[in-house]
């Protein structure tokens, strides 16, 4: 499910790059309402649950498992580069998400190409980091138990959202 969030975000964030210029050359039509109001759904639910997903359920549970003290040391570090980038990310929708919002609005509003650059480019490389290291933490250090505890959290999380 996590892989699964990430290909989501990532096509999420092209259909942001594609927004900022379509906004450029035609304005905040419905076209343009339309897609911002996704991005915004999108960004402000269910990549939060994302974020959530790792620091309430993932990282606790992999620091209970990992008992090497090099592999304990070596997530921590991991585990607070990942906690950073999530308020560097939040730091930097914060900039997009009231442009947005006006979009929706049917409102001109451009979107700063050097906001969307920097959202697109942390999170991208935000990706790409946790993506090399929690294969290797995930694969050695959880059970299948502990995979199917985690998918059922999150599930929970998600349905939480539908629901609420």
């Amino acid at each position: 499910m996590l892989l699964g969030c990430h290909r989501r975000i990532e096509r999420e964030l092209v259909a942001l790059k594609q927004l900022a210029a379509h906004v450029g050359k035609r304005g905040a039509d419905l076209e343009a309402s339309s897609t911002a109001h996704r991005l915004l759904l999108y960004f402000e639910r269910a990549a939060a649950n994302h974020h959530d997903d790792e620091e309430e359920d993932l990282f606790p549970l992999l620091a209970s498992r990992i008992t090497d003290a090099g592999e304990q040391a070596r997530f921590c570090a991991f585990r607070a580069t990942l906690e950073e980038d999530h308020l560097v990310l939040e730091a930097a929708w914060s900039r997009l998400r009231r442009p947005l919002e006006a979009i929706v609005e049917g409102r001109a509003r451009k979107l700063a190409n050097a906001d969307v650059t920097t959202f697109v480019g942390a999170y991208a490389q935000h990706i790409l980091v946790e993506e090399r290291a929690l294969n290797d933490f995930f694969n050695r250090w959880l059970t299948e138990g502990d995979r199917e505890a985690l998918g059922r959290a999150m599930e929970a999380r998600r349905q939480d959202l539908r629901q609420g």
